[in-house]
């Protein structure tokens, strides 16, 4: 299944996927992430997993040097909240965290408003730095 991107609340963008994305699908999905990273205006990224099928090993190394291939533009533009209903993606999301912490701001939750109302405030407090 090819993720779904919703930009229509620029800056928040929101990217949904069911089932297991190819990795022609994460390969797209990455490039449309260096479309929005090409604006070179902060903006959130919700990544709502629930009803998803975790990405293989290879797809998240995909997803891993891509992070690390941009670092510098994650770091000044990526605010990013990642959304799941289990319980043990949410706590692996988080201990990779501790180890391997991103350069931008990133949170785990179990809820999508919560997930949203915390991008917008991590929105709205690097405009009033």
């Amino acid at each position: 299944m090819d993720f779904q991107f919703d930009e229509t609340s620029w800056p928040i963008v929101v990217v949904r996927w069911q089932g297991r994305p190819t990795d022609a699908s994460v390969t797209a999905g990455l490039a449309r992430l260096d479309a929005f990273l090409a604006r070179k205006e902060r903006f959130g990224l919700i990544v709502d997993s629930r009803g998803s099928t975790a990405l293989t090993p290879e797809q998240r190394g995909m997803m891993l040097a891509h992070m690390k291939r941009n670092m510098e533009e994650n770091e000044k533009y990526l605010v990013q909240a990642f959304v799941a209903n289990d319980l043990i993606a949410r706590t692996l999301y988080w201990g990779v965290q501790l180890f391997m912490p991103p350069p931008f701001p990133s949170k785990v939750f179990g809820e999508f408003e919560a997930a949203r109302a915390w991008v917008a405030d991590e929105l709205g407090a690097s405009g009033r730095k």
